[in-house]
């Protein structure tokens, strides 16, 4: 051993030659006991033969007595925190590096984050004990490679848990990634204004997902860490530790037991366990309150007072969410705070670039990815160790992601990624948070006083209630887009969408009078707030499942255009119904323009392009339409599409768009000029000719209306 140690030490001169040392110091593997494994420092040997001298010793030209692992002089002059041994003192291919933006980082070029300019510790200083991304597969199912021994492992006694994989390697810290960390760090540190935006959020809106809970012990945690930095020491150093603290907290897996109490589970992500899912959290949730605050809000005024302001502000949030999503992307540890992070931060990209960009589209095969992974898409009572409040928070994870899901897919016309035959579909119960964070009598009181279905006799709408619902009828939402998008030809397609409308209908009866916009005194309770417009919104979720059922019948079957137009003719009353009010304490106009393109748009083009086929004697309604009411209706519908978003929205160019042509139809409809005859073979064909939304060519590249090609200017 001793030869070999020997033949080493002399070859070490060509290997530092050739950078073979630029991670890990030869001393690190060369020194070691009998076993080879447990490492030791010893001073380092230069080329010619002298000892190795520590990096301030080295720059300051003085000499050094190479003590480890800090030197005597280092250690006189109390700078022992900066004392190290470069591996490779005289090698710039690290420090070429930190000039250039990290791939994994996800960092846009053009960045508003500032940069702090540290003076970096060395790679081998930095070096953290962080999980290899293979040690956390995540969930294994019954045909995975270890599912034979994983059924039987009562047999035998070795250790199969799932998931498991042998050990943690030591990885280090690649410089780019800790200054980028440093640099996340560091806005949140200065963005006091999350705090506000994000307690605005959950003060008024409904469609919150993460637990209220979850999301205040983040903030007093990132604002606890963060308030612990000294000032009047040294501050870069400072956010380097952190920076591997949290990257090193983020490698290993969220653990989790069955008494685990509410304040232990807060405590796996939080204050010394802080992670990157939980500081992207703040990002993300922060980008959703900003586009739905009202331009006059004090707070918000404090730091951008104009749009462009709120602009660089939204493409800082952008990026620092995406940044930390990059982190923990190369952790490779998956669980129900990175579903509901992922979550939050798709939505936010809809806001930012619209629900129709890649951006978004991407986000949400990686959140899909996430909800397989972790193994949120089952309950199996035989493997979930994990407490009550949990199991419906996880629950909460899977429902939201599964109805975003199941929107988006609908919202481009593509398949879904989260297929709900491999899910199981069971919604969370209609238990408020506060019940679960409480949880003794006064939970099981409330369980037992479910009913069969798992809704609670309650007068106020909570969260959970809205995102229960939601769920139930995105599962329906799922078979129809199986009929609508499906390549197969359905025998009985008539009968199967039937079955399909039938048990919505019989449903949407059976949920709570609370929750349903219909019954008098519900959607009208609130007309203005943002509960009544949660109400709206599914409402027209579950009549937009019987319109595309009813869409697919009359395009493969030419018959049921009745009840397609009645439908039609219902969503854009009811539209332009809930669009007459504006709340002036919460900024819905991105919730707004969804709405008027996902169910308006269809179907005011569907009934648009049957006042022109009556217009050109081939109507297929066998009684004539009201047209004095549609075309008022299509009047007023054209007309908020104008205003409905803003500059600088997601959507707002494809609604500036959709005005256009829609108007361009309806001048054709109030005053007929000889067209070309088109083959009209249903009430629905034509209708992306005339729109011609995939042409192009047809589009005015020249207006006002002109989408950015790289999206959000970063």
């Amino acid at each position: 051993m001793e030869t070999l140690r020997t033949a080493l030490r002399a070859a070490i001169p060509l290997l530092q030659k050739v950078g073979m040392f630029d991670l890990f110091p030869p001393e690190e593997w060369i020194q070691g006991n009998n076993e080879g494994r447990k490492l030791t420092r010893s001073p380092a040997v230069r080329r010619n033969g002298s000892l190795q001298s520590c990096e301030p010793c080295r720059k300051s030209k003085l000499r050094c007595d190479h003590g480890r692992p800090v030197c005597g002089r280092c250690a006189t002059k109390d700078i022992a925190a900066r004392c190290f041994y470069h591996p490779a003192p005289m090698t710039k291919r690290v420090a070429a590096g930190l000039a250039r933006p990290s791939r994994q980082s996800r960092s846009q070029p053009g960045s508003n984050i500032s940069n702090p300019g540290p003076a970096l510790k060395s790679v081998h200083q930095l070096r953290s004990t962080l999980e290899s991304p293979s040690a956390s597969p995540g969930y294994l199912g019954p045909t995975s490679y270890s599912a034979v021994l994983a059924e039987h492992r009562p047999e035998f006694s070795l250790n199969l848990e799932s998931g498991s994989m042998p050990g943690t390697l030591a990885q280090p810290i690649d410089p780019e990634r800790l200054q980028t960390g440093m640099r996340l760090l560091k806005l949140l540190h200065n963005f006091t204004i999350c705090d506000s935006l994000i307690q605005r959020y959950y003060s008024r809106a409904l469609v919150a997902v993460i637990p209220e809970t979850v999301i205040t012990s983040i903030l007093r945690s990132t604002r606890n860490v963060l308030g612990s930095i000294d000032s009047g020491g040294d501050v870069d150093s400072q956010f380097q530790d952190l920076v591997c603290k949290i990257s090193q907290n983020t490698s290993r897996p969220l653990s989790t037991h069955g008494s685990m109490t509410v304040e232990q589970y807060c405590a796996t992500f939080t204050e010394e366990n802080l992670r990157w899912e939980a500081i992207g959290i703040v990002f993300a949730t922060s980008g959703i309150s900003l586009s739905s605050t009202p331009e006059n809000d004090p707070d918000l005024n404090q730091v951008a007072a104009d749009n462009p302001a709120r602009d660089r502000l939204r493409a800082q949030l952008v990026e620092a969410s995406g940044t930390c999503l990059g982190f923990c992307d190369q952790m490779s540890s998956v669980n129900e705070l990175l579903g509901f992070y992922q979550y939050n931060d798709m939505t936010f990209l809809t806001h930012c670039y619209g629900d129709s960009s890649y951006q978004a589209w991407r986000r949400r095969g990686e959140l899909s990815a996430t909800i397989y992974a972790a193994g949120l898409h089952l309950e199996s009572p035989q493997t979930d160790n994990c407490p009550f409040f949990l199991q419906q928070w996880r629950r909460w994870c899977f429902a939201a992601a599964f109805s975003m899901d199941k929107n988006q897919a609908t919202f481009v016309g593509r398949p879904p990624s989260i297929n709900y035959r491999y899910c199981t579909l069971t919604p969370p119960l209609d238990l408020s948070e506060d019940l679960l964070v409480t949880g003794g009598d006064n939970l099981a009181s409330a369980i037992s006083k479910l009913d069969s279905s798992g809704w609670a006799a309650k007068d106020e709408n909570d969260r959970v209630s809205v995102l229960r619902l939601r769920f139930t009828f995105a599962v329906f939402r799922e078979q129809a887009l199986e009929i609508a998008l499906g390549t197969s030809e359905h025998v009985e397609l008539v009968q199967k969408a039937s079955q399909i409308i039938q048990k919505a209908q019989e449903s949407w009866g059976a949920c709570p009078a609370r929750l349903r916009y219909d019954i008098p005194g519900q959607g009208d309770e609130w007309e203005s707030s943002p509960k009544s417009f949660t109400l709206l919104h599914i409402y027209l979720d579950y009549l937009y499942t019987l319109f595309l059922l009813q869409r697919t019948i009359v395009k493969r079957t030419d018959t049921g255009q009745e009840a397609l137009f009645d439908t039609s003719r219902h969503i854009l009353s009811i539209i332009i119904k809930g669009h007459a009010n504006r709340d002036t304490v919460l900024d819905l106009s991105t919730h707004r323009a969804w709405i008027l393109l996902y169910y308006g748009l269809p179907s005011a083009s569907v009934l648009i392009l049957e006042l022109l086929h009556q217009n050109q004697g081939l109507g297929s309604y066998s009684t004539a339409l009201p047209r004095a009411e549609i075309i008022r209706n299509l009047s007023v519908f054209i007309s908020c599409l104008s205003w409905v978003a803003r500059p600088g929205h997601g959507n707002y160019h494809t609604c500036k768009e959709a005005e256009r042509k829609l108007s361009q139809i309806l001048d054709q409809v109030l005053d007929p000029q000889p067209i070309e005859d088109f083959a009209f073979n249903d009430a629905t064909s034509g209708l992306y000719s005339l729109l011609d939304w995939d042409n192009l060519n047809n589009w005015d590249f020249t207006s006002e209306y002109l989408p950015p090609q790289n999206g959000l200017p970063l």
